[in-house]
């Protein structure tokens, strides 16, 4: 079962409400010509005395201007989602409106689980990115190769904080055991270089919450190109 609209209260059974806060990302993956990325080199330098740095970047405004985008989260045919930093995350869990757990999310795996991970948890990164894995991985990433490619892998990611939160039912007692994670792994995403796990939901009993992010867009760091 997949509940994505977290605010409807079920109408009977116990009470499991997740708030996660923290650092967190929206995270594009697309490509662009060659000829693209040129532009970009031989025109970021006008653009920075053209446009404020009150910007949300000048990558977003050559997106505008130049690709004639909406803007950065356009360029986003490999992978998107926006989500929280997994080890930055801070959670707290409430069985029936009492705090069950408050910390970090390594402190959740120190004090209920005892393996390294929460074995409930999902990855679902598939759903979210494309993966492709070079298979000369030393020489991929030369810049001989680089140049060579006639469409260059553009990642770009927002700096970020959330508050969000997630609420389901369920019909028997409370067992941490069953609690876990939904996260997706960047690193399973275009290239394959590794930007970061990002927690995007939760699940408890094989139902699965998946958080609603606020809209919008943040500021953002230079666009990483490979």
């Amino acid at each position: 079962m997949k509940i994505t609209d977290t605010h409807n209260k079920p109408s009977e059974g116990h009470k499991l409400e997740v708030f996660l806060s923290g650092f967190g990302s929206e995270f594009n993956q697309g490509f662009i010509s060659k000829n693209d990325y040129n532009e970009w080199i031989n025109n970021k330098e006008n653009l920075a005395q053209t446009y404020s740095v009150i910007q949300i970047s000048l990558w977003n405004q050559f997106c505008i201007d130049y690709l004639e985008k909406d803007g950065y989260w356009d360029i986003s045919d490999v992978s998107a989602f926006t989500a929280l930093h997994f080890d930055l995350a801070f959670i707290e869990i409430y069985i029936e409106d009492k705090l069950f757990f408050s910390g970090k999310i390594s402190d959740l795996m120190n004090k209920h689980f005892d393996e390294d991970e929460i074995t409930k948890s999902k990855n679902v990164s598939k759903d979210y990115g494309k993966s492709f894995l070079p298979e000369d991985w030393d020489n991929f990433f030369t810049p001989e190769s680089f140049n060579k490619r006639n469409n260059k892998l553009v990642t770009t990611l927002t700096a970020e904080n959330f508050e969000v939160s997630g609420l389901l039912e369920f019909k028997s007692s409370f067992d941490i055991n069953k609690f876990g994670l939904i996260t997706v792994s960047t690193d399973e995403m275009g290239y394959g270089k590794d930007h970061g796990d990002y927690i995007i939901g939760f699940t408890y009993d094989n139902s699965d919450v998946y958080l609603e992010f606020p809209g919008g867009v943040g500021p953002q760091n230079s666009p990483v190109f490979h």
